[in-house]
């Protein structure tokens, strides 16, 4: 057995996506330095939303305003820290993973409870995980993370085995992730319209009340007492109350922040990050983990069964320059088929580098001959790729703009996000232009593999799939970095994945409330934030 009791570390994990003005905690206690609430301040913020959540159960949205709502409510077994990918105890104090992959056991602490005052027992636990298989499609991403999952072995009320058929190397980490935070019994038990609604988790702020494209409203919770060892401080959270007004237009949020309607605002401009970057503002930054915006192929459609095709789009794609006219100033072009922030990332800005020069000269080599049109075309048909997206049209615009200049004809398929993931259904696509977030590595078997229910890129690679499957179920954390490296490289040299855009999460508040910190997903912990001045 492979024992943890205290931390984990999955692998070191480079510097990603600066954070401005605000650090994240990733210590014990008290931080360094951390902010405390100012003597007759109101701890009370407004932070406005860029969009209506939809449903506020943490098990069941993939949006991500939801998402950071959510992390308030809910507690997860374990936590990540965002720099080091160190895995680090929560409502679990201690566990343990077989060594082929397929059991993990947990010890609860004993002390925590639900905001409905019903306490937290392996049992509860058990139900959380069997009902997010009930789920099914409802509960996408959770239900990822217990890919092949056969139930859970409760031992006692602090003690239970969860259980898969197959290895699920992603597991651990996904217990870190909101997706898989544990409500009470009564929650869990619910219709999946009452847990949309209100959902009861153990976090150190409660719902009170959640009007559909008006606002939510959360409290903080009486007696809370068990944040991890990575927040920065113990005890209740400092924010009384948060109010978040739902404010769809961009303008009107930056406006409210500038004007002093609103404390916080989620997910700034990039466009208008240069003009809050003063001393009257804290910016936080973190790109997404996981896979970056990208190209992803399906080899089986059009002409991308050919290497040198797709091998020349990647070439012919400048990434700080599509980084730029996306306007993110705390970004970085992606400089891997995994971003900055994800654990076990590789950089191989090399085999990702912008060369239009060497784009032409493989095309050329491969029988393309450039057109009177500026395309190339090879036995009379035009070098013509199409890529299908609901999102990031100006990603994708700055793209074809680019890839016309080296003679290959990129034409955007825009649908809505029902018809996108309609077209995964059916495999009727060439590229699909999207990015998925996950914590962990194995999110490229999830991306790439045959075996994958997610499946996006359709390749047909031997060797890519043994290497795959050999990751999910290495525990070594050193020799599965081995592989992972191996599978970067491979995705990347052979153009199954073509990344285009490292997406951030970009927030704004005030000076004078500080500490919003990110967790190891990129959503936001309001736990340790505090006003320190009107």
């Amino acid at each position: 057995m492979i024992t943890r009791t205290r931390t984990a570390r999955w692998a070191a994990v480079p510097a990603g996506v600066a954070v401005a003005a605000v650090a994240l905690s990733a210590c014990s206690g008290e931080a360094d330095g951390a902010a405390t609430p100012a003597a007759g301040v109101d701890q009370d913020i407004v932070f406005a939303l860029m969009e209506d959540a939809g449903c506020v159960d943490p098990q069941q949205t993939s949006v991500t305003t939801a998402l950071n709502v959510g992390r308030q409510l809910t507690d997860s077994l374990l936590d990540q820290d965002p720099d080091t990918g160190e895995i680090v105890p929560w409502l679990a104090e201690s566990w343990e993973v077989s060594d082929d992959l397929t059991s993990y056991t947990f010890t609860l602490r004993d002390d925590v409870t639900f905001s409905d005052d019903t306490a937290l027992t392996s049992e509860v636990v058990a139900t959380n995980f069997d009902t997010i298989i009930e789920l099914g499609g409802s509960a996408s991403l959770a239900g990822a993370y217990l890919e092949g999952y056969t139930g859970t072995d409760v031992i006692s009320d602090t003690e239970f085995t969860v259980n898969f058929a197959e290895p699920n190397v992603a597991f651990l980490q996904g217990a870190t992730t909101m997706s898989l935070g544990i409500l009470s019994e009564a929650s869990a038990t619910a219709t999946p319209e009452e847990r949309c609604a209100a959902p009861i988790g153990s976090g150190p702020f409660v719902l009170d009340s959640y009007v559909a494209n008006d606002s939510i409203v959360i409290d903080r919770r009486e007696g809370y007492d068990w944040a991890s060892e990575l927040r920065g401080h113990e005890g209740e959270a400092y924010l009384e109350t948060v109010t978040f007004p739902i404010i769809t237009e961009a303008s009107v949020r930056t406006g409210g922040l500038s004007s002093g309607e609103y404390d916080a605002i989620q997910d700034l401009p990039y466009i208008d990050e240069s003009r809050f970057t003063t001393d009257e503002y804290n910016l936080y930054a973190k790109a997404n983990p996981g896979v970056p915006n990208s190209f992803v192929v399906n080899t089986t459609q059009g002409l991308l069964g050919d290497e040198s095709v797709r091998q020349a789009i990647t070439m012919g794609l400048d990434r700080d320059q599509i980084n730029v006219i996306a306007g993110s100033v705390s970004g970085a072009a992606p400089t891997s088929v995994l971003t900055s922030s994800t654990p076990g990332f590789t950089d191989l800005g090399d085999t990702l580098a912008y060369d239009p020069d060497g784009a032409t000269a493989v095309l050329e080599a491969d029988g393309w001959e450039l057109g009177s049109d500026g395309i190339y075309e090879r036995d009379g048909q035009p070098l013509t790729v199409t890529v299908t997206a609901f999102y990031a049209q100006d990603v994708l615009e700055a793209a074809q703009q680019q890839l016309r200049e080296v003679g290959i004809d990129l034409q955007l398929n825009m649908v809505t996000a029902g018809d996108f993931f309609g077209a995964i259904a059916t495999g009727d696509y060439e590229m699909l232009g999207a990015g998925l977030t996950r914590t962990d590595p194995d999110v490229l078997r999830v991306l790439l593999s045959v075996d994958s229910p997610s499946r996006w890129g359709i390749v047909d690679d031997a060797e890519l799939e043994a290497l795959l499957q050999e990751q999910s179920m290495t525990a070594d954390v050193d020799a599965r970095q081995e592989i992972v490296d191996e599978i970067q490289e491979i995705v990347a040299e052979r153009a199954y994945v073509i990344p285009t855009l490292q997406t951030v999460q970009l927030h704004a508040s005030r000076a004078g409330v500080e500490g919003i910190t990110f967790d190891s997903a990129s959503r936001i912990h309001l736990y340790d934030t505090v006003v320190t001045s009107e």
